[in-house]
């Protein structure tokens, strides 16, 4: 990645989608001398990022911003790099920067932007943005340039922001919702996979039994039956391996009560595919997931809502 460049200078569609104007009227101020403006040879306006701020401020227009404070650029740049190019590991820079500084409400309000972005999904935005940044905190953890509660104070920053992205409007009491239980498996202490799990099913409609960490494997059994749940959705994460995982799928199979039908899924990362082809299946479906977009596109597909097959994948 190339080193940041404070010298930044937006075009008027950038400055009006800043500023959340038409770029008519980003143009007029630039006409009226209200925005100085450089040009580039091909006589294109370009505004200075600092100008921009310079004429919110006199004329108290909020920008996303303004929290920032004096981090504008670098953040500008990094939500625009993830937008436009599909491109998380400056967000993810920018964060495990203020994490060994300590500005975790800086953090939280990073990843809260870039998961209100209409123009990041949300299954990518946990892909990309919560799951690597954890991925980048274990790594330094592992490392030694991070302390065990540093660790938990990134994972507890990122439990809040998803929390605060769930719809904030009326619950859906309708009776003819899809149900799911979702939890972490027995020995996994982490919520954040689950969670992704949880909120991107509540956006699609489902009514959500969310049990948490630590869950054991009977505990699934006991909750799906007697909320006659269609889909049960275990994170799955070290220290776990493939032969827990055989084990809570022979559990799960000695509980199962055909009579109250159900699609089985794993999602998460364990170090080698499970191996389950000696055990007897009785789900209405099973598979595993490596990423919220896999599980998404399944979900579009059908999943859990009607009689299907899922192939049995690697979870990388």
């Amino acid at each position: 990645m190339e080193r940041f460049n404070s010298d930044l200078f937006l075009t008027t569609t950038q400055v009006a989608e800043l500023l959340s104007v038409h770029p008519s009227t980003v143009k007029r101020w630039c006409n009226e001398g209200d925005l100085e403006v450089d040009k580039t040879d091909g006589g294109h306006r370009r505004i200075h990022l600092r100008d921009v701020l310079s004429l919110s401020s006199e004329r108290s227009i909020p920008t996303l911003l303004d929290a920032f404070s004096p981090y504008e650029a670098h953040v500008w740049t990094a939500l625009h790099e993830a937008v436009d190019e599909g491109d998380f590991r400056r967000v993810r820079a920018l964060a495990m920067g203020w994490l060994t500084r300590g500005h975790l409400r800086r953090l939280g309000a990073l990843f809260l932007e870039l998961g209100r972005h209409p123009g990041v999904s949300f299954p990518r935005f946990c892909d990309e943005a919560v799951r690597g940044f954890m991925h980048d905190v274990g790594e330094t953890w592992r490392s030694g340039r991070l302390r065990v509660g540093e660790e938990h104070m990134a994972s507890e920053a990122l439990t809040e922001v998803l929390l605060r992205l769930r719809d904030a409007g009326p619950p859906d009491e309708s009776e003819d919702r899809p149900v799911a239980v979702v939890g972490s498996m027995e020995g996994d202490r982490h919520n954040l996979g689950g969670l992704c799990v949880r909120l991107l099913l509540e956006r699609q409609g489902w009514d959500v039994y969310f049990v948490g960490a630590d869950v054991p494997v009977e505990d699934f059994a006991a909750i799906q039956r007697s909320r006659n749940a269609q889909l049960v959705c275990i994170s799955f994460a070290p220290p776990n391996t493939a032969a827990d995982m055989k084990r809570a799928v022979r559990i799960l199979g000695e509980f199962y009560q055909g009579a109250h039908p159900y699609t089985l899924v794993f999602g998460g990362e364990v170090a080698e595919p499970p191996f389950l082809d000696d055990l007897d299946l009785p789900f209405q479906a099973f598979g595993t997931f490596a990423s919220l977009t896999e599980f998404g596109q399944a979900l579009d597909e059908g999943l859990g809502t009607e009689t299907r097959t899922v192939d049995v994948g690697e979870v990388a």
